[in-house]
């Protein structure tokens, strides 16, 4: 059975779960209590049981990995401001306010799933209002191919900050539309860790659109199977990479390294059994430009 409009609270950053039922997204979002933890996740649709569960291990594996106080922010948004089916907002709030939801977007196949960054912290730049929108057609057979984790995670990397109105607005990013890479330090020395091989300029971002670092996504023909590629399918593990957790450094939060997955910088060749089944392309929908919000008191 459907469970509806479930909100779901990460009390602190390593990850006590508490479930509130929520009254709907009728009225002003107006929190009780005091929420502490690094991603306060609240779901405005009917949503399964799979994806309850993915959600939940994504926000723990996620706040594991990083951790940062962007302070409290006092948000005042009408319904729709920010994204369709978003409810009034009036609330001051701590760090990211993530919204998930299921919906129509485009029937089985092609977009599994969009995500959009509403607001941005002036001070840090990084996220504090995103939202996750998973295609209702698509997530039956994304459970049952083993791929629904992946993509929820995928997403999450987005909705916290692998996003171009942070990395690009924090001039960590290069290359035009042939060969855009991320261009921040820590990341690259993962990668060189990883990806010695390569000889290319490091971190190479997807080239096969045209759009140079505006799209975020590693590139798929050098990283093979990593979480922040742009597709998925059967047999791709989408592990956390080290690289990923640098990027992360590199935006502006503390990472716990022993959070990520073990990887090699490996791409797919002729005999690799991977069978594409589904894309992430087009699954960010930017703000241009981007919105800031100023957070109350300084650190």
């Amino acid at each position: 059975m459907l469970m509806k409009r479930i909100f779901i609270r990460h009390l602190g950053l390593f990850a006590s779960t508490a479930v509130y039922l929520g009254c709907g997204a009728d009225s002003a979002t107006k929190p009780t209590g005091g929420f502490t933890g690094q991603i306060d996740v609240r779901y405005l649709s009917d949503i399964t049981p799979a994806l309850q569960t993915a959600v939940t291990t994504a926000a723990a594996k996620w706040t594991r990995a990083l951790s940062k106080n962007l302070g409290d922010f006092p948000l005042n948004l009408p319904a729709n401001s920010c994204f369709a089916g978003q409810p009034p907002i009036n609330e001051t709030h701590h760090n990211l306010l993530l919204f998930a939801s299921v919906a129509d977007i485009d029937g089985q196949g092609s977009i599994l799933a969009l995500t959009g960054v509403c607001r941005l912290s002036n001070r840090d730049t990084l996220p504090i209002l995103s939202n996750m929108v998973f295609d209702r057609a698509d997530l039956d057979s994304m459970d049952a191919r083993g791929e629904l984790q992946g993509v929820v995670m995928h997403e999450m990397g987005h909705a916290l900050g692998f996003d171009p109105g942070t990395y690009v607005t924090k001039g960590l990013s290069g290359g035009g539309a042939s060969d855009p890479f991320f261009s921040g330090v820590t990341a690259r020395s993962e990668f060189a860790k990883h990806g010695a091989w390569y000889t290319g300029v490091t971190v190479p971002l997807e080239d096969t659109r045209g759009r140079g670092p505006l799209d975020p996504h590693w590139r798929l023909s050098v990283f093979g199977d990593e979480l922040m590629i742009s597709i998925v399918g059967r047999g791709l593990k989408s592990p956390l990479s080290s690289i990923t957790l640098g990027f992360f450094k590199d935006i502006g939060y503390d990472v716990d390294f022993s959070a990520a997955d073990p990887y090699e910088v490996a791409p797919f060749f002729g005999g690799t059994r991977i069978v594409p089944e589904g894309s992430l392309r087009n699954d960010l929908r930017m703000t241009v430009p981007p919105k800031f919000v100023s957070p109350l008191v300084s650190r």
